[in-house]
């Protein structure tokens, strides 16, 4: 145990290190990118390489993706993913592909990490705030359209048993609808026992993305249509996958 102990200490220690770091570095890319690139790509980049930093320096985390090929470059997307635990966000940052965050607003509070959500632009949601929801979808349908694409949890939170798939709200298909842009469905498994105790490492947690193909934005009759298919194959595959793990 004094090998997880030690390694635990050192990731911690590399994690606030690199927090400051890394802010300090974004809010130089912001100043220096910002007239030439709106919609924050190479700022968005860093952000990738920074969070896949706790994954690649960490003897006790692997990660595998499958189907990253099926994120065309030059396409723009509604991404949905279901939502273990908060590991989700660190990983999904590993596909490197341009989106902008959809995220509560608590979040964007954290220090360091959050201020660099704001730099980034990405999407908040105060669910305190009835009209908030109304702000996110007029946010996320602008990114759309101006080509950036949209990671979202459909579920608004994390799984309560760690493995269930939970209602999909239908906010993400409204705005892959008006925006005209297919949904890509993203599977996470592995992430649900990272840090649900306490901060310790106490094994090694292998952990896996895998990308589905793609759904027509004009997919069935109606918004809950397109979501309830997203859904579908969201549950499906984590199934199939935990099946394969056991």
């Amino acid at each position: 145990m004094f090998f997880y102990y030690a390694g635990t200490v050192i990731f911690w220690f590399f994690f606030i290190l690199t927090m400051v770091v890394n802010f300090f570095i974004s809010l130089v890319i912001w100043l220096l990118t910002r007239p030439f690139d709106p919609r924050g790509v190479v700022l968005h980049r860093f952000a990738c390489f920074w969070s896949a930093l706790y994954t690649w320096f960490n003897p006790f985390l692997t990660l595998e993706i499958e189907g990253r090929e099926k994120l065309e470059k030059g396409h723009t997307y509604v991404i949905c993913s279901n939502h273990r635990s908060i590991m989700d966000i660190v990983i999904l940052y590993r596909l490197f592909f341009h989106y902008k965050w959809v995220s509560k607003k608590e979040i964007f509070r954290v220090p360091f990490l959050g201020w660099n959500m704001y730099l980034n632009r990405y999407v908040y949601l105060d669910r305190n705030k009835p009209s908030s929801q109304l702000k996110m979808l007029k946010d996320g349908e602008r990114h759309l359209t101006r080509g950036s694409s949209l990671m979202i949890f459909p579920e608004g939170t994390r799984s309560r048993d760690g493995h269930s798939v939970g209602k999909f709200r239908d906010g993400a298909f409204l705005m892959a609808r008006k925006a005209q842009c297919d949904v890509i469905p993203v599977t996470v498994t592995g992430t649900e026992d990272v840090f649900t105790k306490d901060i310790v490492f106490r094994r090694i947690y292998p952990m896996k993305i895998t990308v589905l193909d793609p759904i027509p934005w004009d997919f069935g009759n109606s918004v809950k249509e397109l979501g309830a298919e997203t859904r579908r194959r969201v549950e499906e595959q984590v199934k199939k996958q935990e099946e394969r793990d056991q």
